[in-house]
This record gives structure tokens, C-alpha cells and sequence, in this order.
């Protein structure tokens, strides 16, 4: 009979055993287009797999999972052992050679989660057990890491940077002003400042008003909107700063904050992008770029600020997104040391 299945056409018919005198042997006619049948059983399976590690995992973990995959791969083939599946000693082993190399505690963590994720992905049972996690344990009380924190941007520097770069006039220097104005005052992560289109913006009387897709505690993609207020400075008016940066980009379709060097001018800036404008403005006003600064330090400082000034915490996760107050007061601890501090209250 005839059929018609989207991808493939034509006429259907039944095998056709032929026996073979004097044999046992059976002779078997392939179905037609069974090749496309399985590319296309092929190709089903590997888009239900692509949208099934998305119900766990964010775009930026899986690519840094096939990164940290690759490596693990590179070196077990260098030391002639197999990665997929990989014994609890292969990756023991792995592990240690990472920290005898001096990677961090938190990379090694990372590894140890894409082998686990590989492997659960293969349909593998996972070579990562209690003695792998000790060994990490063991690494950390060892070494006594701390996170490396970024140092915030306080308001006085923004102001600097941002009355600097409004002396300079030009458009480079228009797009990074509007970008770290607005990427303070709506306390987005890197990748979102990037990621940011000209039709994610609304201009309203009392301010801009930021829809947010989809961010860091967001994967579900649900989004936000963010209301940014006038500001009162000059310089530090994220309002004033955007309407500044639009009148030289235009109002086109596209990235709110593209790239403008030659080779790719007009394109969307990624997190390391939004990092090197930060080092970069912090540099005009004296500041060491390598002293921890980067993209999350606007974040760091919108929240540190309205902390120093007494802004309720659900206020401050309102406009940063946390959902975790718990994380949000890791911002707080130096600030705290002295203004909720028993012995200021004794007159020591």
C-alpha cells in the first residue's frame, strides 16, 4: 500500500522470505527506506535528549559541562584509560591530579559534576561515590578556600566613571556608560546585561521599565520586569545615560548594548564582553582593574549600597532577583562589621 509520513514518502511492502533449496539460511528483503527510518529515529532521540537536559540544566552548565568533559577525555587518553564508563579510581585519580595541578576547589567540584552528568547521560551508573566526594572534602579543609568575590562598585565611583566617559562623547564610550548605569541600577548579572535587547526596554514617566526572559534563578524561563527610576545625579540618572546611548545606536531591532568593533559591529556582547567594559571604565578613574573588578562587581555594588543605606532586604532581592536571602547577606558582611557591631554599643 502507499503512504505519506512528512519526511518520506513511497510504497510500502511486506519482507519476502526466500528459502534456499537444501538450506537453512533464510534470505530477508530489507523494508524500504529503513535508513531513513533510522536517521530519523536517530535524530528524534538526540533533540528528546537536547530538551531534556534543558529541564535541568542552563545553556551556560552545559556548555561548561562539554568543556570540562573534554578535559577529562584529553587526559584519560593520555593516561590510556577509558573515560566512558571511568572506575571511581580513574576519576579519584583525575581529581587528585587536578588539585596537585593547583586548580580550585570549585573547578574540581565542576569537573566532578560533567563526569557524573556524562555518565548519567550514557546511561552509565555514576563513578562518583563517597570516596571521590572525600577527596574534595579533604582538598577544601586542607587548603581553607574562600569564594573569590568581586569588589563592588560603589556610587561615588560610578558617578566618576560615568562623568568620564559623558566628557568623552564618543559612541563607544556613550553605549559604556548607558551599560554600567543600568547594569548597576538593575543589579542584572553579566550575561543578562548582554543579553539585553532594545525591545526588552520601555521608557515610562517614572522610569524604565526591564523585562527579564530568563536569568540564573529563572531556568523555567517565567521572567521578571524590573522598574529602574530616575535618578537625582547628573551622571548617574540611568534614564538620562540610556536616552544618551539611544540617540547615537537609534532605535533598530537588536542587541541593546552591541558590539562595536569592526569585525563585529552590530553583534550581541556576551558576560566576558560586559567584564572588559567594566575593567576598562574602572581603569579611567584610577581604580586597578585586576584588584577584582568585573561584571558582577555592578552587581555587588547596587547591592552593597542599598545595604549601607538601610534598604530592607526584600526590597533588595525584589529588584536583584535572589530567592535565597541567605546568599543575598554574603554582600553584607563586610558592611555589617562595624555598623551591627556590640562593641559600638558599649562605648569601649
Amino acid at each position: 500500500f502507499d503512504y505519506n509520513v512528512g519526511f518520506f514518502a513511497g510504497t510500502f511492502r511486506l519482507p519476502t522470505y526466500l528459502a534456499k533449496p537444501n538450506s537453512h539460511q533464510v534470505e530477508v528483503t530489507m523494508l524500504p527506506h529503513m535508513d531513513k527510518l533510522h536517521a530519523e529515529m536517530d535524530r528524534l532521540r538526540a533533540e528528546r535528549n537536547r530538551i531534556c537536559a534543558a529541564a535541568n540544566l542552563a545553556p551556560q552548565t552545559i556548555s561548561g559541562y562539554a568543556y570540562d568533559w573534554r578535559m577529562f577525555g584529553e587526559w584519560c587518553a593520555l593516561m590510556g584509560l577509558a573515560s566512558l564508563p571511568a572506575t571511581t579510581d580513574t576519576v579519584a585519580l583525575y581529581l587528585t591530579w587536578l588539585l596537585s595541578d593547583g586548580k580550585k576547589i570549585s573547578t574540581v567540584r565542576r569537573r566532578s559534576a560533567a563526569i557524573a552528568h556524562y555518565h548519567g547521560d550514557a546511561g552509565h551508573s555514576s563513578p562518583i561515590n563517597e570516596d571521590t566526594r572525600s577527596l574534595v572534602t579533604g582538598a577544601q579543609r586542607l587548603r581553607a578556600e574562600k569564594p573569590r568575590q568581586m569588589r563592588p562598585l560603589s556610587l561615588a565611583q560610578l558617578d566618576a566613571i560615568s562623568s568620564h566617559l559623558a566628557g568623552d562623547g564618543r559612541a563607544r564610550a556613550l553605549r559604556d556608560r548607558a551599560l554600567i548605569v543600568v547594569g548597576w541600577a538593575s543589579a542584572l548579572r553579566r550575561s543578562n546585561i548582554a543579553a539585553l535587547d532594545l525591545s526588552d526596554i520601555e521608557m515610562v514617566e517614572e522610569g524604565i521599565v526591564v523585562s527579564i526572559a530568563r536569568e540564573k534563578q529563572d531556568q523555567q524561563g517565567r521572567g521578571r520586569l524590573i522598574g529602574i527610576p530616575r535618578g537625582a545625579g547628573l551622571h548617574t540618572c540611568p534614564v538620562k545615560c540610556l536616552e544618551d546611548w539611544i540617540a547615537v545606536r537609534g532605535r533598530a531591532e537588536g542587541p541593546l548594548f552591541p558590539r562595536l568593533n569592526p569585525k563585529h559591529r552590530g553583534a550581541p556582547m556576551d558576560g566576558n564582553c560586559v567584564f572588559r567594559v567594566v575593567r576598562r571604565c574602572v581603569a579611567l578613574v584610577g581604580l586597578d582593574p585586576n584588584d577584582r573588578y568585573g561584571g558582577h562587581s555592578l552587581r555587588a555594588g547596587f547591592i552593597t549600597a542599598a545595604g549601607e543605606a538601610g534598604v530592607g532586604e526584600l526590597l533588595i532581592a525584589s529588584q536583584s532577583g535572589h530567592r535565597n536571602m541567605q546568599t543575598l547577606r554574603k554582600y553584607f558582611r563586610r558592611t555589617e562589621l562595624f555598623r551591627s557591631n556590640a562593641l559600638a554599643t558599649m562605648g569601649l
